[in-house]
C-alpha cells in the first residue's frame, strides 16, 4: 500500500494523542501518559527514550548531563583524549591485591611499556611486559631490573621508580 498525502488538520488530530500508540506492537511504542518512547519495547523504562537493542549515531552527540556506562568493557576509539579532572582513579571497583597502572601499547614490539603499582611487592614499577592489559590480577614483568626502554647501565644514573615503595625508601 502506498503512503498517501494526509491533510494538515487530519494529521494533527491523529498525532495529538491521549492514548498510547504502537507500531507493529513494539517497533515504535509511544507511552503518552508517561511521555516515553520505546523502540523495540512496548514497556519503556524510566527513560524518555528506551531502545531495546543496539543503537548508532552517525553524527555528533552531545550529552549535557551525566553519562553512566555499565558493562565489562568500555572502548574509546579516539586520537587524543582530554580529561579535565586532576585525579584519575584506577582500580576503584577492583578487589584488594590487584596490580593497577598505565600500559602503553607498542605496536610490533612484543613487550608493552607499563607504569604500575605492584601489590605483591608494594612498589611502583616501570617495566616492559607481555601482559595485554586485560589482566585484573598481576602484571607479568619481562624487564623489571631496568627502566623500560632505558639502557641497564644508564638506568643506574637515574632515581628510578622501580624501587620506590609506599614508605618512600
Amino acid at each position: 500500500m502506498a503512503i498517501q498525502r494526509i491533510g494538515g488538520n487530519m494529521l494533527e488530530s491523529n498525532l495529538t494523542r491521549v492514548s498510547d500508540l504502537a507500531f507493529q506492537t513494539d517497533l515504535l511504542y509511544i507511552d503518552v501518559d508517561n511521555t516515553r518512547i520505546g523502540i523495540k519495547t512496548a514497556s519503556p523504562g524510566n527513560f524518555a527514550l528506551d531502545v531495546n537493542g543496539t543503537a548508532r549515531f552517525q553524527d555528533s552527540v552531545q550529552i549535557t548531563g551525566d553519562l553512566t556506562v555499565t558493562g565489562q568493557t568500555t572502548v574509546v576509539n579516539t586520537t587524543n583524549m582530554e580529561i579535565e579532572d586532576n585525579m584519575l582513579l584506577l582500580n576503584s571497583g577492583g578487589s584488594v591485591g590487584n596490580d593497577a597502572g598505565i600500559m602503553i601499547k607498542r605496536q610490533g614490539a612484543g613487550n608493552d611499556a607499563v607504569f604500575y603499582w605492584d601489590e605483591g611487592s608494594d612498589k611502583f614499577k616501570i617495566v616492559l611486559s607481555t601482559s595485554d592489559g586485560s589482566t585484573v590480577t598481576n602484571i607479568e614483568d619481562t624487564a623489571y631490573a631496568r627502566m623500560a626502554g632505558a639502557d641497564p647501565v644508564d638506568a643506574q644514573d637515574f632515581i628510578t621508580l622501580n624501587y620506590l615503595n609506599a614508605g618512600g625508601t
